[in-house]
């Protein structure tokens, strides 16, 4: 039953995405110009000799390749949830939706499951684009540890994105689940630069950071072969992470579907 439910919220949003093929084919083309951007900046600071580089194997593009790829995570984690409340409220279907037989849970998973996806398709292309066209190498990747760092990297920002879309479904505008997470790791979560740099007052706040952990085990993971017991306090601290924030995130979107209703401004937005 939950999977029938599921994979009609997949369906309907796949078909609705597809159908906008230009769209499509700008997405595509960002993925290029991004991995383009970031490998000629490598090219620029091969010669400085940053000792804070030498610590991460393949010099700088491959360390922010893997930065820009994986925060697609972050961003559709963070956004997903809510836009889909967005659109289901500016379409009028919301307050029939949530009138049937389906689970809270069902309702905010089902709705998000196509943007994961797509997500994750987009995540592939980076590669494969920096494979073919920059000499990306795959030589030291685990594949074991890829998949357990992405499937937590996945869970825990999902978490995150449910907690999001319960303050826009009380509020309407203004989120500081969004605004915290996402500034939080541009500056501390070593997206774009290696934490090296940064004071010890910020690394200290930095390890507090998911996206710390996340990128942090995907890196070792694809670059230097670490096995599982190599990033496991990564994965633990992702684990956690993934078990805290689903629970908070489902009872916090619950108190503010059941306030909304009785307000009357489930529909608004």
């Amino acid at each position: 039953m939950i999977l029938r439910i599921l994979s009609s919220f997949f369906l309907r949003d796949a078909r609705q995405a597809l159908s906008y093929r230009l769209s499509f084919l700008l997405d595509m083309a960002s993925v290029f110009f991004n991995a383009a951007t970031f490998y000629f900046v490598a090219k620029l600071l091969e010669g400085s000799a940053n000792p804070v580089m030498k610590s991460h194997p393949g010099g700088y593009f491959p360390f922010v390749l893997i930065g820009i790829a994986f925060s697609t995570y972050q961003s559709v984690g963070l956004n997903s949830f809510s836009q889909s409340l967005r659109q289901e409220q500016f379409l009028g279907t919301l307050e029939s939706v949530l009138a049937t037989k389906i689970r809270v849970s069902t309702f905010l998973a089902g709705s998000a499951l196509w943007d994961f996806a797509y997500a994750s398709f987009e995540v592939l292309i980076y590669f494969v684009v920096a494979w073919l066209a920059f000499g990306f190498s795959f030589e030291k990747m685990n594949g074991l540890s890829t998949l357990l760092s992405c499937l937590l990297t996945l869970t825990t920002f999902m978490g995150l994105g449910v907690l999001a879309a319960a303050f826009i479904l009380r509020f309407k505008r203004g989120n500081p689940v969004t605004w915290i997470i996402a500034s939080a790791s541009e500056l501390f979560g070593g997206v774009y630069f290696p934490q090296d740099v940064l004071p010890v007052w910020m690394k200290s706040i930095a390890r507090w950071v998911p996206m710390t952990h996340a990128l942090a085990a995907l890196r070792e993971s694809l670059l230097s072969n670490a096995g599982v017991d190599e990033i496991s306090h990564h994965l633990v601290f992702l684990g956690i992470c993934t078990l805290v924030v689903w629970p908070v995130g489902v009872l916090t979107f619950k108190w503010a579907l059941s306030r909304s209703q009785m307000d009357g401004s489930l529909g608004h937005y």
